[in-house]
């Protein structure tokens, strides 16, 4: 099923908040030729893009209040080191600018979308659906605990949990660089079901009607060894895959073992790996993609 073609509503102009980084990019790329996009970068000059400070509030409350029909917050601080080491700056960014675009919204038509995390919980349970409570182990985690909070009683807001993320992305291919070493550690004892980029931006123009909280996650569980094996097999990478266990190697922040998102409000999910892996070699550099969810 292309999900491209069941788009409730037609052609949108979208506030994309992130564009330039990974997901951000990703969703710009997908988006961007069916819809009217206006996207934003923070430290980096993109062309294309409008130069944007979250910390700025004045002109974040500008900016969304342009007359667009949605604006989809998929930005702040993701690295969960960072996060660990900077939790004030993980809270002004992650929180509080959703708080300034839900006040900038207030009283108007306009969706907001915020992109949120499986960090918001601990990783105990063999799956996790929108009705399990939120269980945060780490400062990322509770950010996005927190932003869901503020847009809890939004009647028009809609929450979007997403796994771990693998693709190209145009401006900031943060999972390939994963794979710029020699050698690249990956942990044998963390389970997710991690979504291919491409599928994102579909799967939001199906799910952006809804209100609430919901869950987007892949179809196949896997650990992060098996991820990254079998994508430095399918793409070629000139790097060996070792595997290690999380603590022995990566330090400093609390990481939740098993993440896998479930839906109880729809049923899409995003592709299995080898065809995504596939595809993703199919169309290195092109951001094309013919993978769809179903």
């Amino acid at each position: 099923m292309d999900l491209s073609s069941t788009v409730p509503g037609g052609r949108r102009r979208i506030l994309l908040l992130g564009a330039s980084g990974f997901v951000g990019g990703g969703l710009w790329a997908s988006l961007a030729g069916r819809h009217d996009v206006v996207g934003t970068c923070s430290q980096r000059e993109v062309p294309g893009l409008l130069r944007l400070d979250l910390r700025d509030e004045p002109v974040l409350e500008t900016l969304v209040r342009q007359d667009f029909d949605v604006v989809i917050h998929c930005v702040g601080l993701v690295d969960l080191p960072s996060a660990e080491a900077a939790p004030e700056l993980a809270h002004r960014v992650n929180v509080e600018s959703v708080r300034v675009v839900r006040d900038a919204l207030a009283g108007t038509p306009t969706k907001l979308v915020l992109l949120s995390s499986d960090n918001v919980f601990d990783g105990t349970r063999d799956h996790y659906t929108e009705l399990d409570p939120p269980a945060p182990v780490n400062v990322y985690g509770r950010t996005k605990v927190a932003a869901e909070r503020v847009l809890a009683e939004d009647p028009q807001a809609l929450v979007v949990r997403i796994p771990m993320v693998f693709g190209r992305s145009p401006w900031r291919d943060a999972f390939l660089r994963r794979f710029a070493r020699p050698q690249t550690p990956a942990q044998t004892d963390l389970w997710c079901a991690p979504v291919y980029l491409p599928s994102l931006g579909p799967a939001l123009e199906t799910l952006w009607n809804h209100t609430g909280l919901v869950h987007y996650g892949g179809r196949e569980v896997v650990t992060r060894f098996e991820l990254m094996s079998r994508t430095q097999r399918a793409l070629d990478l000139p790097t060996e895959i070792v595997p290690v266990r999380n603590n022995d190697a990566f330090t400093g922040v609390r990481r939740p073992v098993r993440l896998v998102l479930r839906s109880v409000r729809h049923d899409l999910r995003g592709p299995v790996l080898d065809p995504a892996l596939a595809d993703m070699s199919d169309h290195a550099g092109t951001g094309a993609s013919n993978v769809t969810d179903r």
